[in-house]
């Protein structure tokens, strides 16, 4: 699997695309859009078979609706489209809605060619391309989910049979293959490494504190985990961590700590610099194979000088798993040593 295309159309100040091929480093200024761009395909990717656009899920929290229309005009309909390689063919899919008046579109694409386009009409739907006449018998507001083409009569179109096939190949193909790291997101107002080891979910680790002790600990103790023990010892090495450890501090609670230059310390108050690499590393570890990880900031906290050798590390574990990179960076340094181990560079 692999995003080939995203585009992001007045979704906050978006209103373009992006080509992608393989790992990639999305480059630009501060206010460019680049945070925009990963949260725009994190929105839709937690959304992926809900019955609803999801501003907060496990991802990505948009605390209120205004923060993504554009202009914070909740009457203007926002857009983002994907298109995934999946096997030897291409699919896409875009999802338009407006809050205010709850007005919703869906397109559905073969090799980047619209196939069908679908939208609410009154309380259900209705195929607005192409030229057939069928009505949904529900408004389709499901995201990434064959759901939206339930018909009110038969169809014998086949354009949109193979919307459905479509719709089903991305819903399953998408699951639990996607990861976005990010200091925006769910814990971001919780800057520590403690953590209630019952309020975290499986597979994410997020940005600083919470997530990062808590899949840490599951690596430690949990049986399951044991393969991945010493390739993240060795990883560690990257984020200047000699050793790690997780115990419990009180009922239900734990902490981190960790070994640096030969002396252990609560991992909160290590450097800016191991906070933001450990995160990155430990997501890379305890992704599934074949899925995308956004990592956003991936600059951030490093040394100049470092960044080459640093990405170089990212890309050795996503080759090993097969994953694609998506990252957003604003550090030359960093574009340099993208286009030096030939990562596609996309310049905002």
């Amino acid at each position: 699997m692999e995003l080939r295309r995203l585009c992001a159309r007045k979704f906050r100040s978006l209103d373009g695309c992006i080509d992608l091929r393989g790992s990639a480093l999305v480059h630009g200024p501060p206010n460019s859009g680049k945070t925009s761009y990963l949260e725009a395909l994190s929105m839709l990717m937690q959304s992926r078979g809900e019955q609803w656009i999801l501003f907060e899920g496990p991802l990505l929290i948009v605390h209120e609706a205004e923060d993504v229309h554009r202009g914070g005009d909740t009457s203007i309909p926002f857009t983002v489209e994907t298109h995934w390689l999946l096997e030897d063919r291409v699919y896409g899919y875009s999802y338009t809605y407006a809050t205010k008046g709850g007005y919703v579109e869906q397109i559905i694409y073969e090799d980047f060619e619209p196939l069908l386009k679908i939208a609410k009409s009154g309380q259900r739907g209705v195929v607005v391309y192409p030229d057939i006449k069928v009505e949904l018998c529900t408004a389709p507001y499901a995201v990434l989910n064959e759901d939206v083409l339930i018909a009110c009569s038969p169809v014998d179109d086949e354009r949109f049979k193979r919307a459905e096939r479509i719709l089903m190949e991305l819903r399953i193909g998408l699951k639990d293959s996607f990861y976005f790291v990010s200091g925006r997101r769910l814990a971001a107002w919780k800057y520590t490494y403690e953590t209630h080891v019952d309020l975290l979910p499986a597979t994410s680790v997020g940005p600083e504190g919470q997530y990062t002790a808590h899949q840490i600990s599951r690596i430690l103790s949990q049986p399951q985990f044991e393969p991945l023990r010493e390739y993240l010892y060795k990883l560690l090495k990257a984020a200047r961590i000699e050793d790690v450890r997780v115990g419990l501090v009180s009922t239900g609670r734990i902490a981190m700590y960790v070994k640096s230059g030969g002396v252990w310390t609560n991992a909160y108050n290590v450097g800016n610099f191991t906070k933001a690499v450990l995160p990155i590393l430990v997501q890379l570890v305890l992704s599934n194979e074949n899925s995308v990880v956004a990592i956003d900031d991936v600059d951030l906290a490093v040394p100049e000088d470092y960044a080459e050798e640093l990405l170089s590390i990212y890309l050795d574990v996503a080759k090993l798993k097969r994953l694609q990179l998506i990252m957003a960076s604003k550090s030359e340094a960093f574009k340099k040593a993208s286009e030096r181990l030939g990562l596609t560079v996309v310049e905002l």
